[in-house]
């Protein structure tokens, strides 16, 4: 096992580097078996420590990592190495992990975010997972570097009961984004702007029937309703909440009262959905879909 994790914490490199053969001097040979002494004691902490660790170059690819990364996804550990993602996980999560690590990458920024996770045994547990970037001493980038904690006991002893402050905290994001709705009709974009992701994979179709993809064409919608200064007020009813890992969604009835359109009073009722998802650590909208309602284009009087 050694011999597999050693490339990835550079040891390789520094073998390279020194250009060892059998015309080596001592000091060098003693300063590589200094390295390996060093890299033993890391790897005996790490596996000490009770929080999950694991590292990945830039393509993906796990590079290392602890015992308890390696009980978490139920394999030894040198069948981990060297598997990406989509190896050990299923595609849809395995998408949302590597999507995560890009964005990380990218602005080579920490973040975190909380997940359920299902152990081999059945177990389900709340991680809260840092990634950070991997650097050398150099300062070059070569991965990213995961640190996960078990915090299911922050909301009770079993998954249960975390579970169902996972529900309250979305049925709270659910009434931020109605809350963000109606200051949208009186013009206010700010809130709305807030509840929701802003990565390309957000969509939205609405009451009037257009979708639109990626957060520059909602948020550009958006701004294309909050002139158009609808008034009155949307809440949502009959609503359904349903909170996972690290999506969640709600349905209920949407009923609108005092909304104008072209001078005209209006009123709407249809259904809609709304798909979540934490982004560190918080709810984000994602979609939102409605029935139409073509009361809303025509301004005529129901």
């Amino acid at each position: 096992m050694l011999k597999e994790i050693l490339p990835s914490l550079g040891l390789l490199a520094l073998m390279t580097h020194h250009g060892l053969s059998q015309n080596n001097d001592q000091a060098q040979a003693a300063a590589l078996a200094t390295e390996g002494k060093q890299l033993s004691a890391t790897i005996a902490v790490m596996n000490c420590i009770p929080d999950v660790i694991f590292y990945k170059d830039l393509n993906g690819v796990y590079r290392g990592g602890n015992k308890a990364w390696a009980k978490l996804v139920g394999k030894p550990l040198e069948q981990l190495l060297g598997k990406t993602d989509f190896d050990l996980f299923p595609a849809e999560l395995a998408k949302l992990f590597r999507q995560k690590d890009k964005e990380m990458l990218v602005h080579r920024e920490s973040s975190s975010n909380e997940e359920w996770v299902q152990y081999p045994d059945g177990r389900r547990v709340l991680l809260d997972t840092l990634k950070t970037p991997w650097l050398d001493e150099q300062g070059k980038l070569l991965g990213v570097l995961g640190i996960s904690r078990d915090i299911t006991g922050r909301y009770g002893k079993n998954a249960d009961e975390a579970n169902e402050a996972a529900v309250q905290e979305l049925q709270a994001a659910s009434d931020q984004f109605y809350a963000a709705l109606n200051a949208m009709f009186t013009g206010e974009l700010g809130p709305m702007n807030a509840i929701w992701s802003h990565s390309d994979d957000v969509s939205n179709q609405g009451p009037f029937g257009d979708r639109m993809d990626g957060w520059a064409a909602v948020g550009a919608q958006f701004k294309k309703e909050a002139e158009m200064k609808l008034g009155g007020h949307i809440e949502s009813k009959n609503v359904i909440v349903r909170a996972g890992k690290d999506l969640g969604y709600t349905v209920c009835v949407e009923e609108g009262q005092g909304l104008k359109v072209a001078g005209k009073p209006v009123k709407v009722r249809h259904r809609a959905t709304n798909i979540f998802r934490r982004e560190n650590g918080q709810w984000r909208l994602v979609h939102h879909h409605t029935d139409l309602a073509p009361l809303l284009k025509g301004g005529e009087k129901e």
